[in-house]
């Protein structure tokens, strides 16, 4: 498949996706889910090899798309600083988006990805509970159950077309996605998720926030962050040179993300 022909496909993956998702009702209370382009073309090179046709790719690729979304807005639901009403949308859109993969893998008829696509879930929700309590792991720990909480779909997609040797390049190009998006959060000034768990993983007695920190467990939190992208970059560096016959576009997009994307953090550094 030729760039331009790839461009278009995940283009029209995307409208897609939109126009299902799109519920009036609901995107008066809360926000449109974010679709991630980087999370189809990785779907997507993984049936590089198959004889699947492209409306088919589009079909199969929308479902594990949705179930993503699904489980993302899922996790978005909080008992802290949102109103009732908002949290039970929140629920309410996870489940519509859950029902919409179902109903498109019946369509298509495959029995055995919906069970592949299950473990994934499985495995997603397992590590989120992880995340989520943060009771007395060390940081090797979290950014084990993060990577898996990102990838587990992509993963158990890929390993059903027979692609499972791509597992360390979805794992990393997505945790790497991941890691620079928190810092982006934190450089604007917005709270991070993953920043705040680091406090807990890094400093276990202290009850602060990330902006509450001193300068200087400020930097080690960042230095800390810095050194699992750099690791990250740097084995999806030698992926490039191993994968064998990638997409033009997945390849540009790994380029990209390893080499051009690179946030520069400029964390206000002073007492908090």
């Amino acid at each position: 498949m030729s760039l331009q022909e790839s461009l278009k496909l995940v283009a029209s993956i995307k409208e897609n996706i939109q126009q299902k998702i799109k519920h009036y009702y609901l995107y008066k209370y809360i926000e449109l889910p974010f679709i991630d382009e980087d999370r189809i073309i990785l779907l997507l090179n993984s049936m590089m090899d198959s004889n699947i046709s492209k409306n088919d790719m589009a079909k199969v690729v929308t479902s594990a798309m949705l179930i993503q979304i699904a489980l993302d807005t899922h996790g978005k639901v909080t008992n802290f600083g949102e109103d009732l009403k908002k949290r039970q949308l929140l629920v309410l859109s996870g489940d519509y988006y859950s029902g919409l993969y179902y109903k498109i893998l019946a369509e298509v008829d495959n029995i055995p990805l919906i069970k592949a696509l299950a473990e994934g879930i499985k495995i997603v929700n397992e590590s989120k509970i992880v995340l989520y309590r943060n009771e007395g792991i060390d940081i090797d720990t979290y950014m084990k159950n993060l990577i898996r909480a990102e990838s587990s779909i992509v993963t158990k997609f890929c390993s059903y077309f027979g692609n499972s040797h791509l597992t360390p390049i979805v794992e990393d190009f997505l945790f790497l996605n991941r890691l620079l998006s928190e810092k982006e959060k934190v450089n604007i000034g917005h709270t991070s998720e993953m920043f705040e768990a680091l406090v807990k993983c890094l400093f276990p007695t202290k009850q602060l926030a990330f902006h509450e920190l001193s300068a200087e467990l400020k930097r080690k939190i960042v230095n800390t962050c810095d050194q699992y992208i750099t690791l990250s970059k740097n084995r999806l560096k030698e992926y490039i040179k191993d994968l064998k016959n990638p997409s033009l576009l997945l390849g540009q997009r790994m380029k990209f993300l390893v080499m051009e994307r690179n946030t520069v953090l400029n964390i206000q550094l002073e007492e908090g």
